[in-house]
């Protein structure tokens, strides 16, 4: 249940980052996505067994805090990031017939001549 529950989760936040990312920092984010999983994987284990050897209570005093303190900055975010809903909702731009664009086309050529 586990491996499934991974790919799910892949497939979605991968697209969720996509969509949120500046078409010209995309590289950066994604690859920021996929570093922040990483370093999770590396170190979780690492901190985890540090934990583990001071006292066992200490795992889940810790993942307690780090729950905490995760919820508090995703609280502190607010309207920062975007709602899809409110962003579908928007009146789409106007589109542009193609007769304007060649029009817009030749007045920029000749205005540079």
């Amino acid at each position: 249940m586990i491996a499934i529950g991974e790919c799910a989760q892949f497939i979605v936040t991968g697209t969720i980052v996509a969509d949120l990312a500046p078409p010209h920092l995309l590289g950066r984010y994604m690859s920021l996505y996929g570093l922040s999983f990483t370093a999770g994987v590396a170190l979780g284990p690492a901190v985890g067994g540090a934990l583990l050897a001071t006292s066992p209570d200490a795992v889940w005093w810790g993942g307690a805090l780090a729950v905490a303190l995760i919820g508090a900055g995703l609280l502190r975010l607010g309207d920062r990031i975007p709602d899809p809903l409110l962003q579908a909702q928007c009146p789409p731009p106007q589109a542009v017939s193609a007769a304007d664009m060649d029009s817009a086309c030749h007045s920029q050529m000749n205005s540079t001549e």
